[in-house]
């Protein structure tokens, strides 16, 4: 392991990771829960990213808004997000407010109270911000692309949930949530700045977070789901659903969301995977933006990218365009996904993808909330961080034969999702389907 990243494993159901970095002015703190939208129970579908809203308005001596005043005067930022296998609490703020932010923070999710008035409150933003997404075509089409590949998998929920299960979540289902998933002692505090490692981890030990794990972590049961059976890939235990379509008769444009399923982020074949997908549309040299945006003009948003889950993965390339040009649009992708067999990558394309994912890794290392992510994710994910030097050679090591072998091997179907105004419904985009080989 890199020695200016050390991990103490002291805190029972906690670990706490960091980096110190002495030249930067600024330190990134979070909070890692292992539990995320797959890990809700029937009738907590969309809790998590609940949980995370109401937290913020009052903990159980104080209120948001002196939360809020107390991070502003740092000049801070305090924010969350919910994942489908993860929650992060994350504060970001200049190094001397350190130890007030860390307070703060481990308050808010240690001791957050879930109100009922606070949580009807939250409920309207909440339904506001799910019908935000409902008016972004290319958002509804990532969703139910992921709804096609994933089946009945948890991971195909949708974060946010639905109008119906966020109507139906009461303040009881969010504590009783709450709990467990924090009970369940799978749990990391990652920090990375200018950072003291031995003051972060008594700060830690000393508070409410430590204590509200401990009060479960006499055998309580993981938030995390067990893994299916069968290849790491994942892909054989649920059927496709193969075809969606979304009306959105208020949009000018129509989305196309290509998706299927691709090895999980611990598969020995994750970096070919990573490569393989940023020649195809991860960059601006990629196939899918040169071809698509630059050569023929079809679309402003053109791209592929990547998910990689504990039990799956998602490889997925979305575009969009006027509805006029929908068809050139769907023969475009057609030929560009499927000549990835037919013309495999060429050995500089597959030295430009990995240049391009490296850069990404390297840029990042400027940044302590980049880096704080890192390693953050690393040890809930993996129990152990790697190192960046490690994560480039992973990828530095990947050769134009396991890129085409990727695309040419034995791999799940694609799916598809269309959302635009007047959509020919499930026949016609099926046979958009057929041309790139699904």
């Amino acid at each position: 392991m890199d020695p200016t990243i050390r991990v103490d494993r002291s805190i029972p159901g906690l670990r706490v990771v960091t980096e110190d970095l002495p030249w930067c002015h600024t330190a990134a703190v979070g909070v890692w829960i292992a539990a995320g939208s797959a890990n809700e129970a029937p009738g907590e579908h969309g809790a998590a990213h609940f949980l995370e809203h109401v937290l913020f308005k009052r903990t159980a001596t104080t209120s948001g808004r002196e939360l809020s005043e107390r991070i502003d005067l740092l000049g801070g930022d305090l924010n969350a997000y919910t994942g489908r296998e993860h929650t992060c609490y994350h504060v970001h703020v200049p190094a001397e407010g350190l130890g007030t932010a860390v307070d703060v923070l481990v308050d808010v999710v240690a001791n957050g109270s879930c109100a009922a008035d606070d949580v009807e409150i939250e409920r309207d933003v909440v339904l506001d911000e799910l019908a935000g997404r409902a008016d972004d075509p290319e958002d509804l089409a990532c969703e139910l692309v992921t709804e096609a590949v994933l089946g009945d998998d948890p991971l195909a929920r949708p974060i946010i949930g639905t109008e119906e299960s966020v109507a139906a979540l009461d303040a009881d289902t969010l504590q009783s949530f709450h709990r467990r998933v924090l009970r369940a002692g799978d749990v990391v505090v990652a920090a990375a700045g200018r950072v003291d490692h031995e003051e972060l981890v008594r700060r830690i030990a000393d508070g409410p977070l430590a204590a509200v794990i401990a009060d479960g972590s006499d055998g309580a049961a993981s938030a995390r789901p067990d893994p299916p059976s069968g290849p790491a890939t994942g892909h054989e235990g649920w059927a496709p659903t193969s075809v969606l379509v979304g009306e959105d008769d208020d949009s000018e444009q129509v989305l196309l969301a290509l998706a299927r399923r691709t090895p999980s982020r611990d598969h020995r074949d994750r970096a070919s995977a990573q490569v393989a997908t940023a020649v195809l549309g991860g960059g601006l040299s990629s196939r899918l933006f040169q071809r698509v945006r630059e050569e023929l003009g079809l679309a402003y948003t053109v791209y592929a990218s990547m998910d990689q889950f504990r039990t799956t993965g998602l490889v997925s390339v979305v575009a969009g365009s006027p509805v006029g040009r929908v068809d050139a649009l769907g023969d475009a992708l057609a030929e560009v996904v499927s000549g990835m067999v037919r013309r495999p990558p060429s050995v500089d394309e597959v030295d430009r993808a990995i240049g391009h994912l490296t850069g990404s890794i390297r840029l990042g290392l400027d940044d302590p909330l980049s880096r704080m992510t890192r390693i953050g994710r690393h040890l809930l994910d993996r129990d152990a961080v790697v190192t960046v030097a490690d994560s480039l050679s992973r990828l530095r090591a990947v050769r134009r034969d396991d890129v085409a072998d990727y695309w040419t091997g034995e791999i799940a179907p694609w799916c598809l999702a269309a959302v635009g105004p007047g959509m020919p419904g499930a026949d016609g985009a099926a046979g958009l389907l057929a041309r790139v080989g699904g």
